[in-house]
């Protein structure tokens, strides 16, 4: 049976000995993707707390919305560019392909989050910071045990779209030479000329990554529900 002119016997055997180098580059995306989520929700959510109407610090949140505005304002590939080529010569220390690719990802997606973060704080009635403060908790037990358990169902939706965002901004980082899933599957694209089983089953190890982040979503919101 053919498939394009390709016969259905050539696109198993072509996937069998692509699989190694497409598991490769998805092991690479899970990494970037993870440990990239992981700063991008750190840092943000401290971005968002310092940002947010009442828990401002005289410069420093000025200075982390001008940060925030820089990081949401510039396209991520040129952010990536910088990273990896215009840094390095400016602190006079060079760095790998994917440590600048995590840097990037993770500034990137963190002014996203502080936005976010900003925005769900702002959202809690300020009924709220009195009741905490009237029962004697400080300004910042009153953002980690009242306000921010509130906040973080508010914005739970935007906070996994921007991760499932970050997954798609992976793809990206080849262009430095990281072997991340898409850099991979255009290799072997490259090779073997046959870009339809390829790409298909690009998008299908992309939408199972993305599977397992809903699953852990409704997880989540469920046990926030308790």
């Amino acid at each position: 049976m053919a498939t394009g002119g390709i016969s259905m016997e050539r696109i198993i055997l072509l996937l069998g000995e692509s699989w190694p180098l497409l598991m490769q580059g998805a092991v690479m995306t899970a990494k970037l993707w993870c440990c990239a989520s992981f700063i991008s929700l750190v840092v943000g959510t401290m971005w968002g707390i310092l940002r947010c109407d009442r828990f401002r610090v005289a410069y420093v949140s000025t200075f982390l919305d001008g940060l925030t505005f820089v990081f949401r304002g510039i396209p991520f590939y040129v952010q990536l560019l910088m990273a990896y080529f215009v840094v390095p010569s400016i602190i006079g220390m060079s760095l790998s392909a994917f440590m600048a690719s995590l840097i990037s990802l993770g500034l990137c997606s963190a002014g996203y989050v502080s936005q976010i973060v900003r925005g769900g704080i702002n959202a809690i009635s300020l009924g709220q910071w009195e009741a905490a403060q009237m029962l004697g908790y400080s300004q910042w037990n009153t953002v980690r045990y009242v306000i921010m358990p509130q906040a973080l169902r508010i914005v739970l939706p935007a906070l996994v779209g921007e991760c499932d965002q970050l997954l798609k901004s992976t793809s990206v980082v080849s262009a430095i030479g990281v072997l991340e899933l898409t850099g991979a599957g255009r290799n072997i694209i490259a090779q073997e000329m046959n870009p339809l089983a390829i790409y298909t089953v690009l998008a299908l190890l992309y939408l199972l990554m993305s599977a397992l982040l809903a699953l852990y979503t409704q997880w989540l919101e469920r046990r926030l529900s308790l």
